[in-house]
């Protein structure tokens, strides 16, 4: 075989040679093309000391004209309740003092922020210590971050995957995740807990899905019971309750179909605390308006949600982008409230963008944009009417993402946008606290 050493090392010597050019000559363009100043030894050079700060409501941002300066009162715990009657999370509340004898459920929307449970996972277990609760809820039939979630063993082959970002189909309703699958020849989805020894729920498994004709699925238990249902046609959406003393795993295998559509399955006792996460990668929020209502009330007919929580805008913040986002706000707004016509006996709680930076002259620092898009979500949480948390200000404000990166052990990736399973584990914590104490307030 051909040795490609020297071609290697040749290179690798130019690479290094453009990258130290680059960090010489500094930021220039090349027609539409920029390129930005590179600093080549930013890994081992010592952190700089900076000081996180909160950052107040921007009062030249055209959506602020009338100032959104927040009073320490709106402060007391860190949610901001812009509700008329300032009880905009009194469904919640009230719901989880009766965990006890039923289950309360959280739906969770958001981007690639939240995929895989990194911020769902801790802010579950909090709340299920307190509540009660066992189970991570709702999961899909198919997911692109299956691999790296942590609360659960999930294996799929042989499914066709329509969502809102994706392929769409006019015969087929996306459900209320964004999502809906098709079984194809040979089809089967597995899930088995994430820690060895624990089981989904005490005795039961929940499935979710419509159907034109008449059918069997198949679904086999700790890899030695084999069972079936039947289901008739019938193309409303139907909950199967799959029970069973002690669940250690489940497969599903469904006949080839494009008339069965599966939307996934629920891992949740009766009682408790259950948060679902609805996350969907490259959706900026607006997506969630191609859901159609009756989607949403078919499903929350079987969940009754008590509480929506919404993270969402990285996918809409460009760096070069400061002049508001006024047009966010009035989709958004429409989306939120076409959401609570759908799910009535639910509060509703927006959260802000995290901190997000990018190169700035060889230097990593927060995109200029972020605190505008936080600022033009307040005014959206302020017009809807709705809870408001802001996550920016929660992170420590302006280059907080550059400490949580650089923290030991990290907190951030390093694209300087998403968290890692620790800042997910102290934003989990963040939010729940605030929650809580509002909760307290709330009493």
């Amino acid at each position: 075989m051909k040795n490609y050493l020297a071609q290697s090392i040749v290179i690798l010597f130019l690479t290094i040679l453009s990258l130290v050019v680059l960090s010489l000559v500094g930021e220039f363009s090349i027609g539409s093309f920029k390129i930005k100043k590179i600093n080549i030894v930013s890994d081992i050079e010592p952190d700089k000391e900076e000081k996180l700060v909160i950052i107040e409501p921007i009062k030249s941002d055209s959506l602020l004209k009338d100032s959104l300066l927040i009073n320490k009162e709106k402060f007391r715990s860190g949610i901001e309740d812009y509700s008329a009657d300032k009880s905009a999370l009194r469904s919640f509340f009230q719901g989880i003092r009766n965990t006890k004898n039923q289950a309360v459920r959280i739906a969770f929307f958001g981007d690639s922020f939240i995929e895989g449970d990194i911020l769902c996972a801790n802010f579950r277990d909090t709340l299920q210590r307190l509540y009660g609760g066992r189970g991570v809820g709702f999961v899909p039939i198919t997911s692109e971050v299956s691999k790296f979630r942590t609360t659960i063993q999930h294996n799929f082959s042989n499914w066709k995957t329509l969502s809102i970002v994706g392929e769409r189909s006019p015969k087929t309703a996306l459900g209320t995740s964004g999502y809906c699958f098709l079984p194809l020849e040979a089809n089967e989805v597995e899930y088995k807990p994430a820690l060895k020894g624990r089981t989904f729920s005490l005795h039961s498994v929940k499935l979710y899905l419509k159907n034109q004709i008449n059918s069997r699925f198949e679904y086999l238990i700790n890899d030695t019971l084999s069972l079936s249902q039947s289901f008739d046609a019938n193309n409303v959406l139907q909950e199967f309750t799959l029970t069973h003393d002690n669940i250690q795993s489940i497969k599903f295998r469904f006949p080839p179909s494009d008339s069965i559509q599966v939307y996934g399955t629920s891992f949740e006792e009766s009682t408790g605390v259950y948060v679902d996460n609805f996350a969907m990668r490259g959706n900026s929020g607006i997506g969630l308006y191609q859901i159609e209502p009756t989607e949403h009330k078919q499903f929350n007919a079987f969940r009754e949600y008590k509480l929506i929580i919404l993270q969402y805008g990285l996918n809409v913040v460009h760096e070069s982008d400061t002049a508001g986002y006024g047009w966010y706000v009035e989709r958004m707004n429409t989306v939120i409230n076409r959401l609570k016509e759908s799910f009535p006996s639910a509060s509703f709680l927006l959260l802000s963008v995290s901190d997000r930076s990018s190169n700035q002259n060889g230097t990593f620092e927060t995109i200029p944009a972020i605190p505008v898009m936080v600022n033009a979500q307040r005014q959206l949480a302020k017009k809807s009417k709705i809870a408001f948390w802001d996550v920016y200000s929660a992170m420590g404000g302006k280059n907080s993402m550059v400490k949580f990166v650089n923290a030991k052990p990290a907190m951030g990736a390093k694209d300087y946008t998403h968290l890692n399973y620790w800042g997910g584990r102290k934003i989990a914590k963040l939010l729940a606290d605030a929650l809580l104490l509002e909760k307290k307030n709330y009493d």
